[in-house]
């Protein structure tokens, strides 16, 4: 049955309710909170669901999906571009060398520092990434 949620959801980002969209924008769902996916992900799982999708179309609606705002597609050395919902709260990232792990971290200070260096260069903050590429502790 076809969550009346995801409907909405598509149709609020002026996106047409297809089922490649309902079954992305499904799984995407069903994932944990912090749960970076690739777009080979996305295919194997909705594979492994029963629903046949292929990779094109996965791309194209990930790419719709990042347009509109519900996902956030980063790219990180060494592992390639990733996705991400963008009902997560705000984060940056480490990514271990050694495996790939991806981990999110919060730091209030980072805010404060990124607000006065935007003041200074007496701009306007568009987007920040940050990523720091660390060997996590299950790689020491």
């Amino acid at each position: 049955m076809i969550d009346l949620v995801y409907i909405a959801i598509l149709k609020a980002n002026r996106l047409r309710p297809t089922t490649v969209r309902l079954a992305v924008l499904s799984m995407i769902s069903s994932y944990e909170e912090g749960t970076h996916f690739t777009i080979e992900k996305i295919c194997d799982d909705l594979r492994t669901n029963g629903v046949r999708k292929s990779i094109g179309s996965v791309y194209r609606t990930l790419k719709e999906f990042e347009d509109s705002g519900l996902v956030i597609r980063h790219q990180f050395d060494l592992i390639g571009t990733v996705y991400e919902s963008s009902a997560s709260t705000d984060h940056d990232h480490t990514v271990c060398v050694a495996c790939g792990k991806i981990m999110e971290f919060y730091r209030e200070e980072f805010d404060s520092l990124r607000e006065e260096v935007v003041f200074e260069a007496k701009g306007r903050l568009i987007k920040h990434t940050q990523t720091l590429y660390v060997v996590c502790e299950d790689c020491l």
